[in-house]
């Protein structure tokens, strides 16, 4: 199939009109049969445009506005981390999906610290899994469009003008049980924001009550505890808090499962420099404004609930005393369920 048929609508939307108010969607894999499968499975559903390289997908993106993008990972021209870091950047309001067939530790860390993925599939995939992915997928793409439509957005302004404008001082809540990380972190960051650090769960949740915490920066073992529960907790009752992780390792299935649970902002690997941590830091209290300033935004910040199994009692007492949390949003999780 040509290049120029592959900017087009798969059959049958070839004949749909222009301006089609069928969801858009985006598949990019330098496989046809992975193409075709895919095309097969949603083009009587939705307005399907397939890509066999970035450079291909790159000028949809910029020909039309596509609600959701799929990119799979391995490609010779192109990885779809180096797709997705300029997609962002070419349509920033298409929800990104990578979708691969191996665990690739740094692929996977590379596609939330520079794509900013919103879920991460496995190849093979199983039909109802992907369709039900991509369905929630493009209700979001779709609230997306209706709100930068009914409210553009404007640049974000530096945090701590932001911040001035508004009276308010979101804070930087480190949970990690070595004061030292905190302690070299903390000379770097601007001072309209305080910097506060917790030691265990308890100390975080307290916090988390006393301060209006607008990013936490925490290791995923604190003490005895896994601290990934938290973070999902966190996600599904607070949207508008960004969380990096800053742990020692890391395991390719459990970076996926936070991605797409947790939907963590920066993942990143100790020992790291202080000034690329303040510079994620510095970019999570940026996109944290951007929030205030739109809340419908948050819809990208929907994360999947795992359904297999009953909430534990650690997560259970963790989102009883979230549901409690001040906020500097006025409704900030049922609002945007």
């Amino acid at each position: 199939m040509s290049t120029i048929a592959r900017l087009r609508p798969k059959a049958p939307e070839a004949a749909t009109p222009i301006h089609s108010e069928r969801p858009k969607v985006l598949f990019l894999d330098d496989e046809d049969r992975i193409l075709n499968a895919l095309a097969a499975l949603f083009r009587y559903k939705y307005q399907v445009f397939t890509a066999t390289t970035g450079e291909q997908a790159l000028a949809i993106l910029r020909q039309c506005h596509v609600h959701v993008v799929v990119s799979d990972q391995r490609m010779p021209l192109m990885t779809g981390v180096e797709f997705l870091r300029q997609a962002k950047e070419v349509s920033p309001h298409t929800v990104r999906i990578l979708l691969t067939g191996f665990s690739d530790l740094s692929a996977i860390i590379d596609s939330v610290n520079d794509g900013e993925v919103y879920r991460f599939l496995n190849k093979p995939w199983g039909n109802q899994e992907i369709q039900a992915v991509i369905a929630d997928a493009l209700a979001i793409g779709l609230d997306l469009e209706r709100v930068v439509a009914d409210d553009p957005v404007r640049p974000a302004a530096p945090p701590e003008l932001s911040v001035a404008a508004a009276g308010d001082r979101p804070a930087v809540l480190m949970l990690h049980d070595k004061r030292e990380t905190f302690d070299r972190i903390r000379p770097l960051l601007n001072d309209a924001h305080p910097f506060v650090y917790a030691r265990t769960l308890d100390e975080c949740l307290d916090a988390l009550q006393r301060e209006h915490v607008g990013v936490v920066v925490s290791d995923l073992q604190v003490g005895r505890h896994d601290a990934s529960e938290l973070l999902k907790v966190l996600k599904q009752e607070h949207p508008q808090i960004l969380t990096i992780v800053l742990a020692d390792s890391a395991d390719a299935d459990h970076v996926i499962e936070l991605i797409n649970q947790a939907k963590i902002f920066r993942y990143v690997l100790a020992p790291c420099k202080p000034q690329k941590l303040k510079f994620f830091i510095d970019s999570a209290l940026t996109q944290f404004q951007r929030y205030r300033t739109s809340p419908g935004l948050l819809r990208q910040q929907k994360a999947h609930i795992a359904s297999s199994a009953p909430a534990s009692r650690t997560q259970s007492l963790i989102r009883d005393r979230l549901r409690s949390l001040r906020t500097l949003f006025a409704r900030p999780a049922a609002a945007h369920r």
